[in-house]
């Protein structure tokens, strides 16, 4: 072709994330390729005609126009309307390869392929953590996982939040939104069927946020979901973050257990390089128990300097001496207005902490009142 020629416009299969389901016990047994659209809209199942002509074309790129038949190309025009293929000389969320799930659930693994997609295509850098990864790491034995956890660049949370959102999903309700306090922007599935947790950071680092991020960045490695490539922590960095989780304290619980310590401790000596990465990442302070027996006596101490994040409040043993903790580290402006949004919530805050509480709540307005009285009764019983 010659410089001066116009680019051949050729059919080009696309999506968000597909896969081979043809030998799945979990579809029909004409399913033949889940895929999800390269645009906004719900995973659909190919079957039949549609199912080749896809197929034909991620085994057979830059085929033209020319090279169907009127009936095909009819089809195709279908298929492109569905955000499923696009005519062009390329596209940015072209499939080239078809492959079988590697996740016992496919829709889970395609969740994860969506999320991918729509952080690229908004710029935001992302890691993929905990779930099925952990597993084919060799990290834990269970193999599925109910959500998606994303841990982003942290300027962007509220970014990829809002992408996600044209996609089905919608934020949970959350007294903290707006702040740097809640470490986590949960994401309610709608036909997904599959929460997505969008992480601006992990508990437990003194790290700040944006240093943490790029630490867990520095030695990711890259898989494959759902014809997507994403980045996964690298089996030692996420041995340090799994047990992190494990031992993170949770309102009202009291102190970590001893199950809970042996099972970080299991989790650390699972692969080589964790007392080094558990450095790095700033997680010394938090897991020095656990780690003591992995290294050298005395050669932690230097490391142990500094408060993980989101730890001392999370030890607090009710929510109202929990929420009145976090929010010693903000601004009194800010301090200022979340009392006043912890006091008398918007509706979704209010009834979704009645439904928490297990109390019906027939109205907003009741749902307020019932709340600040379980607040009150909590403070008032720590303080005696």
């Amino acid at each position: 072709m010659r410089p001066s020629d116009p680019p051949v416009a050729e059919w080009i299969p696309i999506a968000a994330g597909a896969l081979d389901v043809r030998d799945s016990a979990s579809f029909a047994p004409e399913a033949e390729i889940l895929v999800a659209p390269a645009e906004p809209g719900e995973a659909v199942c190919l079957i039949g005609e549609a199912a080749a002509l896809w197929r034909r074309l991620v085994a057979a790129p830059r085929l033209p126009e020319s090279a169907f038949d009127d009936d095909q190309n009819a089809l195709l025009d279908d298929l492109r309307a569905a955000g499923l293929v696009a005519l062009g000389p390329a596209h940015p969320a072209a499939v080239t390869t078809l492959r079988p799930p590697v996740l016992s659930s496919a829709l889970h693994e395609l969740v994860y392929a969506v999320v991918a997609r729509v952080a690229a295509a908004h710029g935001i850098r992302c890691v993929f953590i905990k779930g099925p990864t952990l597993h084919h790491q060799g990290l834990r034995d269970r193999e599925h996982s109910g959500d998606v956890d994303v841990w982003c660049d942290p300027p962007r949370i509220d970014d990829l939040a809002t992408a996600l959102e044209e996609w089905g999903w919608r934020r949970a309700a959350d007294p903290w939104r707006g702040t740097t306090i809640q470490h986590t922007v949960t994401m309610a599935p709608g036909s997904w069927g599959c929460e997505v947790d969008v992480h601006r950071r992990l508990p437990g680092l003194v790290l700040d946020d944006s240093a943490a991020f790029e630490e867990v960045l520095r030695d990711a490695q890259t898989v494959r979901y759902g014809a997507v490539e994403l980045l996964v922590p690298a089996p030692s960095t996420h041995a340090v973050l799994a047990a992190l989780h494990t031992v993170r304290p949770v309102i009202g619980a009291g102190p970590r257990t001893t199950g809970h310590s042996a099972e970080a401790q299991r989790l650390l000596r699972a692969v080589g390089g964790t007392v080094e990465r558990a450095r790095a990442l700033g997680a010394v302070p938090a897991l020095r128990a656990e780690l003591e027996p992995l290294a050298a006596p005395g050669t932690l101490d230097a490391d142990a300097t500094g408060t993980p994040r989101d730890w001392l409040w999370r030890s607090e043993p009710n929510h109202a001496r929990a929420y009145w903790a976090a929010m010693r580290e903000v601004p009194w402006s800010v301090r200022v207005r979340l009392v006043r949004r912890f006091v008398w919530p918007p509706d979704d805050v209010a009834l979704a902490s009645a439904r928490q509480a297990g109390e019906p709540a027939s109205s907003p307005t009741r749902a307020r009142w019932a709340r600040l009285r379980r607040g009150v009764r909590d403070w008032v019983a720590t303080r005696r």
